[in-house]
């Protein structure tokens, strides 16, 4: 872990605070740095970052713990950092995954209305097909008949023809 880098947890406001001179209570933060690894203080009641520290109250008040505790503490804090990108590597993954099924259905979802409206086509043509039978055959049927009824009232000019004469 870097000397430089520093993190606080904030403990809030207590009853049994110190005032700062400021006249407010302390805050209680955690320190992370190497040196001071996730010892407690006391600070300003208005500390907001390290560029807004309010009056610069500053008191520990947790004692220095020994180098080993540094050194596991600080190991522990670095695997949380890591299993925190790992997460976040692993979330991303999942993500683009998601994305890329969603393509896929929608991929597969334009192929489904493209046969959808073909099949649609086809069998509208079917149906037109069918219904252009359909009108051939009534056709076939009017002409037959119209050459039935003039064949009924108009005779044959063959001699061998004997057809009844309506006039």
């Amino acid at each position: 872990m870097d000397e430089a880098y520093s993190e606080v947890i904030d403990a809030g406001t207590g009853t049994s605070n110190p005032i700062c001179k400021c006249g407010k209570r302390a805050r209680i933060l955690t320190a992370f740095t190497l040196r001071n690894f996730g010892k407690r203080f006391y600070t300003c009641g208005n500390y907001v970052n390290q560029d807004n520290r309010g009056c610069d109250y500053f008191k520990w008040i947790d004692m220095d713990i020994c180098q080993h505790v540094k050194r596991v503490v600080s190991k522990l804090f670095d695997m949380h950092e890591n299993l925190k990108n790992e997460r976040a590597q692993i979330g991303t993954t999942i993500s683009n995954e998601i994305l890329k099924c969603k393509l896929e259905v929608a991929e597969y979802k334009a192929k489904m209305e493209v046969a959808s409206l073909n099949f649609e086509m086809q069998l509208q043509m079917q149906k037109n097909k069918f219904n252009s039978k359909e009108t051939k055959y009534r056709f076939t049927l009017a002409c037959l008949l119209i050459l039935l009824v003039v064949m009924m009232f108009y005779p044959v000019s063959n001699a061998n023809s004997s057809r009844l004469r309506l006039h």
